[in-house]
């Protein structure tokens, strides 16, 4: 008999009778930091200094995640704006706010394209190298006992191609800064993950199956040279409508890392509406699926370290930098609490991924 001709055998009352004694027996979901920890699960989020001053906000990460991510306070703007002259203000302060509340820190990011003026104004290999060693060895030494994993290198290939990127360490230093960059913060310390971050490894298309492979590339050379490698980092930026999961290439990416000792972390992990109308069928219920299914993904084909979300709440979020209409329905990046600070659908899909690990 198949299952509509059986529920239509079975009398009503026998139907709720049965549906409430599961109720019953089903515990209370739990909140997605119980959850995270009960799994032994690194689950965080970004964070910004406003995050940490409003209790309403600060309370939303205390309930939710075990990790904190710096969004912008550990970059190089922002440590050293002038050679040789480190700020860490906020950075203290947000590392005293998990220490607090028993959150791990994980480190964003050391090496990127984006520097402040000085650095990308230098012009040899000697000055470039040494710059770089200065700064890694001085913010990885300074959190050594409170940062536990790194994005060592932040997007080194072009943002819709396979290409290594043209910035001011690769053109002084050749494509071997990457090794070297590495090699710097192990020495700074021992004990860090070290990771690799990079856009677009999760997603269907042509172009980032090439990224795949290029990132796959990049990492075998450096296991052959033992450089301290311990993960890649899938952002897992989503456009809806735009973007989809490839979880055929991805799931073969995170395997094939998986298989040359390597694991993964999902990195800043959001969504984006602004793309919905391309997208036939898509509900605010779709929402869970992607957060859902890139963490589950990463989990079951490769060796998933930690996951975090690019922010708690839009209702503390900034404007979406592309967003140019204030009237626009959509105007920030979607997370998990939307402006009334009411749940999302995303927690759903990311407690659903968690429980199943």
């Amino acid at each position: 008999m198949n299952r509509r001709r059986f529920l239509a055998s079975v009398p009503l009352a026998l139907l709720y009778a049965r549906a409430g004694a599961a109720l019953a027996q089903t515990p209370p979901a739990a909140d997605l930091r119980t959850l995270a920890d009960r799994k032994s699960f690194r689950f965080g989020s970004a964070i910004d200094p406003r995050d940490i001053a409003d209790p309403a906000a600060a309370q939303i990460y205390i309930d939710n995640v075990n990790s904190i991510t710096p969004r912008n306070e550990l970059k190089w703007n922002a440590t050293e704006k002038r050679p040789g002259v480190f700020s860490f203000a906020d950075a203290d302060r947000m590392v005293a706010f998990a220490r607090k509340n028993n959150m791990r820190v994980y480190g964003h990011t050391l090496i990127w394209y984006r520097v402040p003026d000085w650095v990308s104004g230098i012009t040899d290999a000697q000055t470039i190298q040494a710059a770089m060693n200065r700064h890694i060895k001085q913010v990885v030494t300074r959190y050594k006992r409170s940062i536990d994993a790194w994005d060592v290198v932040n997007e080194p290939l072009e943002y819709d191609a396979p290409d290594l990127r043209d910035c001011v360490f690769r053109r002084l230093l050749g494509d071997d800064y990457i090794r070297m960059s590495f090699d710097m913060a192990h020495e700074a310390n021992p004990e860090a993950m070290l990771v690799l971050n990079e856009t677009h490894l999760e997603k269907k298309s042509d172009v980032f199956e090439k990224k795949r492979a290029r990132i796959l590339k990049i990492v075998e050379d450096l296991v052959a040279k033992k450089t301290p490698i311990g993960a890649v980092g899938l952002q897992s930026h989503f456009r809806p409508g735009f973007d989809q999961i490839d979880p055929e290439g991805m799931g073969r990416f995170c395997a094939a890392l998986k298989d040359m000792g390597v694991g993964v972390f999902i990195t800043e992990l959001d969504a984006s509406c602004h793309f919905l109308k391309r997208e036939k069928g898509f509900t605010p219920a779709s929402y869970a699926e992607i957060f859902g299914d890139v963490i589950t993904v990463a989990a079951e084909r490769g060796d998933l370290k930690g996951a975090t979300v690019w922010g708690m709440s839009e209702k503390y979020s900034a404007r979406d930098e592309k967003d140019t209409d204030p009237n626009a329905a959509c105007t920030k990046r979607v997370n998990l609490y939307d402006e009334n600070n009411d749940p999302r659908s995303s927690v759903d899909g990311i407690k659903r991924a968690i429980e199943a690990m």
